[in-house]
């Protein structure tokens, strides 16, 4: 294997290589090329730069963060807060790291009750892991070594530091970048791609949960165990309540807007988002009108497959893209449309008897998991100087 192997698969539960077989087992070995596998490289990677700033800046913390522009952002407390992480430290930091790997230093994995990994934590001055082990259920837990660094981690690691082989370490924003593998050819790190909204997202996230007092999985633990899980639920869904709100005010604000396209991957919450932001846009003095893209797709028989030769339901193209902007375009000139149904039984697209036409204070609300892809609505201007086809 080019890229492996680096964990397994036995009896269908992913393992690390230190994993014993005294018995008959069913094993798959996994390598770079899938997500598995990635993902035991990328904890590992972790664990080097962990011991790699610990070595360089003692008492120091790294929070591993945000998963943003293929890779992850991770917040560096060096005990020197008016400067911050200079172009010099990340420097430094990604020579130790290399020279770790270069050592081929052994990750060693140890069990111990967690009862003991509390005292060692505890002792190590780690009260995040010590908050997360207290709060456990297990009766063991399991811990690695790095030299003289331990650590905890959730998950199948490597054997060795020298089987990290590519990675990238960069400033980002006040923080920095670790870089991983790409998941399609690990030859090479994926690429960067500037999120800043996304990124923008999260660091809101983190400044609420600061605000709540829960930071970590043993903060949330905590605040369970002391009866406060119906606060915290009440807490997030008043401030998902007021972020929806705003969106409708600022929709409503624009009255050439006539279209609302929301986008998330399988069981986000699309749905539900839809729900709440059209009583928004209610409440705005708007009426939207819902529509989901699962009704456009083409029938069964043209659906495209993946390499497996599976149907692929989540490409771009098991939706009638040409449909979509035709009606979506004759519903902002104000002509009547009849929805397409999709029957998920027979596999094809029926009509559904049910006609649409755009008032002049509706609003179309659009849910998907392509609804911002550009290819959905190319054929449907951004802009008009029109009064009758306004902005989407």
């Amino acid at each position: 294997m080019e890229y492996g192997p680096v964990s397994a698969k036995v009896n269908n539960k992913v393992e690390g290589l230190h994993y014993r077989v005294y018995h008959n087992k069913d094993v798959e070995f996994l390598d770079l090329r899938t997500p598995s596998g990635i993902r035991t490289y990328t904890r590992s990677l972790f664990f080097v730069l962990c011991k790699a700033v610990h070595d360089l800046y003692p008492g120091s913390q790294v929070v591993i963060d945000i998963p943003v522009s293929n890779g992850y952002y991770c917040n560096l407390q060096l005990g020197r807060p008016e400067r911050g992480v200079s172009a010099g430290d990340v420097a430094a930091i990604r020579r130790r790291m290399q020279e770790i790997i270069d050592a081929h230093l052994p990750i060693q994995r140890y069990e111990t009750t967690t009862e003991d990994a509390v005292r060692m934590f505890a002792g190590l001055g780690d009260k995040a892991k010590t908050k997360l082990l207290r709060s456990s259920s297990t009766l063991y837990t399991t811990y690695y070594v790095i030299d003289d660094y331990k650590d905890y981690y959730y998950g199948s690691m490597l054997t060795n530091t020298s089987q990290i082989r590519l990675f990238g370490l960069e400033p980002y924003y006040d923080g920095v970048l670790l870089r991983i593998p790409s998941l399609q050819d690990p030859s090479r790190l994926g690429e960067v791609i500037r999120q800043d909204k996304m990124f923008e997202v999260f660091k809101e996230h983190h400044r609420w949960q600061s605000i709540l007092g829960v930071t970590t999985v043993g903060d949330f633990n905590e605040a369970v165990g002391k009866g406060l899980a119906t606060d915290l639920i009440n807490v997030s869904e008043a401030l998902q309540e007021k972020k929806i709100s705003r969106i409708a005010d600022a929709v409503a604000e624009r009255k050439e807007v006539k279209a609302v396209l929301i986008a998330g991957p399988s069981s986000s919450g699309k749905t539900t988002f839809c729900k709440r932001l059209s009583v928004q846009l209610l409440a705005s003095g708007i009426r939207p009108v819902q529509v989901s893209l699962d009704d456009y797709f083409v029938n069964r028989l043209d659906t495209p497959k993946d390499e497996n030769g599976e149907l692929d339901y989540e490409s771009i193209h098991a939706l009638n893209i040409p449909l979509i902007n035709e009606q979506f375009s004759a519903l902002f000139r104000g002509e009547e449309v009849e929805l397409p149904k999709y029957n998920f039984q027979t596999g094809k697209s029926e009509k559904s008897g049910k006609l649409l036409r755009l008032g002049e204070n509706d609003i179309l609300v659009v849910e998907g998991i392509h609804a911002l892809n550009p290819m959905l609505t190319e054929q449907i201007p951004m802009r008009s100087s029109s009064r009758s086809m306004p902005l989407r």
